[in-house]
């Protein structure tokens, strides 16, 4: 790096750094400077979505944290995959393009005090940087950067998924980012040409295209530099050799719902007590960095099954391999491009309220937690995961070396409301895997055990097996609330020139996946910046 001042710093080149690269970068009078402590995504692993385990489990493209032991299942620490390259954790997620209901951006308005951000507002945001292969519509757009794609072709097994839904009694819904969430029907994955889209796809490359944007890799932040109260740069490691760069408009933190609380907590700003226990001198005195960690907990059913339509791994399904393998090598093409994560459904749980409070994901494979582990035989998996859980977490220094991971305690069913509807999700995926649409191919039932039949059962297995859903967010929570770190510009309360853009400010966690909005937040907060340094 020949160049140490910049008007923009942004910490970060996952979703939100990438959105906010592209959109400060229009700007030709400005410069930009993108920081980010992983690696090149230049990788099939990263483009081709049949290959998703991979890219999660690989320590080249995850930081592979943990989580605290956890009282409420079986003091378990559980592992939290994020994005360790360009693109962040989008470029090693599922891919699916999910917005929540929009009666959570209300909610953030209204409850929260995050002015500006109910879905009146989110809604134009999501719609300009999305590429709705389905073409444009009331809801959706189809000219953004952001291709947003169906899956096709489904597996079998993903239609006995829906027809399952429909025995049960359950819709049938087509667009989960529609006029309603609820119901059974495939998701829309962020894919081009079969190929995994993530934000540096969409939104880096092309802002690296311009002459006054450019990215780092292997350049870890250690601290924000503040004089005066107000942010001027940072001081990072750049591939092992200290730097210290200016900022002469705005420091950016978007390194997500773990690094960038650590990040202010190691410059000092966080909880004074706890700081000066870490060792830190506190620059400024703001109790909610890191608390209020949000995250959905996930639990699966999962049956074996007799044939091998599944996508599974056997001596049978070798040569299917085979041709998918060679065909991805020698074509760029094939089945090895189609999404193998294809069914969902928003239901409701028996202590539900307006909304559906449930997630499914149906995947046509038998899998373990995380991928790692490898999975033999054939079957199919159902997730479920609660979407509005009560336990609240926090994030705190374990060391103040930025290269150690921080204390991450997500308090996973702390509140019992949260195991009652864990359990209860876990019983109506059980029953939806039990339905007749499954009685062609079902051999037997993998988990939950045959043997749990009672409700007290069923709660072990959700303590002994539940693992998080990778959708950790609100620990720089943005609005009025007493532990708010951000107000509703995303500026960090108390320290000038300084904002946090990623999934931490948001107040509560969303009624889907977070990754779009993620997107969505950096496109509205980007022009904020660029409105407030006019």
């Amino acid at each position: 790096m020949s160049e140490t001042e910049f008007d923009y710093i942004i910490c970060g080149a996952g979703s939100a750094g990438c959105t906010v690269a592209e959109r400060l970068s229009r700007d030709p009078s400005v410069t930009v400077c993108v920081l980010e402590a992983g690696g090149s995504d230049k990788s099939a692993i990263i483009r081709t979505p049949m290959l998703l385990q991979f890219a999660v489990t690989g320590e080249q493209f995850n930081w592979g944290y943990w989580t605290e032991p956890q009282k409420h299942l079986n003091d378990r620490k559980l592992l939290w995959p994020r994005g360790k390259t360009l693109g962040g954790s989008s470029s090693i997620n599922a891919m699916h393009y999910m917005r929540g209901a929009k009666e959570n951006y209300d909610e953030w308005e209204r409850e929260y005090g995050a002015e500006g951000w109910g879905w009146d507002n989110a809604l134009p945001a999501f719609k300009e940087v999305q590429g709705q292969q389905r073409g444009p519509s009331d809801l959706h757009g189809a000219e953004g950067p952001l291709s947003v794609e169906d899956i096709t072709p489904l597996n079998p097994l993903t239609d006995a998924f829906f027809k399952a839904g429909d025995q049960l009694q359950y819709r049938r819904n087509d667009d989960f980012n529609g006029h309603r969430q609820e119901g059974f029907g495939p998701y829309q994955v962020t894919q081009k040409d079969g190929k995994r889209c993530s934000a540096a796809d969409a939104f880096l490359r092309p802002a690296l295209e311009r002459e006054n944007c450019s990215v780092t890799i292997k350049a870890m932040v250690r601290r924000i530099v503040i004089e005066d109260g107000a942010a001027t740069g940072v001081e990072v490691d750049i591939d092992g050799t200290r730097a210290v760069l200016t900022a002469r408009k705005e420091v950016i933190l978007s390194g997500g719902a773990i690094n960038s609380p650590q990040t202010l907590l190691l410059s000092g700003i966080g909880p004074a007590n706890e700081l000066r226990e870490a060792g830190v001198s506190v620059e400024h005195d703001l109790p909610g960095v890191g608390k209020n960690l949000q995250d959905h907990l996930d639990v699966t059913a999962q049956i074996w099954t007799k044939s091998d339509i599944s996508i599974g791994n056997s001596l049978r399904s070798i040569p299917r391999h085979a041709y998918m393998m060679g065909r991805m090598m020698l074509m760029g093409d094939g089945p090895a491009f189609v999404n193998p994560v294809q069914g969902g459904a928003f239901i409701k749980s028996a202590y539900a309220d307006d909304l559906p409070d449930l997630q499914l994901v149906f995947i046509p494979a038998i899998s373990n937690p995380h991928g790692i582990e490898k999975a033999w035989g054939h079957g199919v998996t159902l997730h479920v995961c609660q979407l509005y859980p009560k336990s609240r977490g926090e994030i705190r220094l374990k060391t103040t070396d930025p290269n150690d991971h921080p204390v991450i305690q997500p308090n996973y069913l702390e509140d019992p409301f949260d195991t009652d509807v864990m359990t209860d999700g876990l019983a109506k995926v059980r029953e939806i895997l039990a339905a007749p649409a499954f009685d062609f191919d079902r051999k037997s039932e993998r988990y939950p055990e045959p043997g749990i039949t009672t409700r007290s059962q069923l709660e072990d297995d959700v303590r002994a097996r539940a693992e998080t859903l990778y959708h950790p967010t609100s620990t720089c929570a943005m609005g009025s609330g007493e532990l708010a770190v951000t107000d509703s510009r995303c500026r960090v309360k108390g320290v000038d020139k300084l904002r946090v853009i990623d999934a931490s400010v948001m107040p509560r966690l969303v009624g889907g996946n977070t990754n779009a909005p993620t997107i969505m937040i950096a496109t509205r907060a980007a022009a904020m910046i660029a409105e407030d340094n006019a």
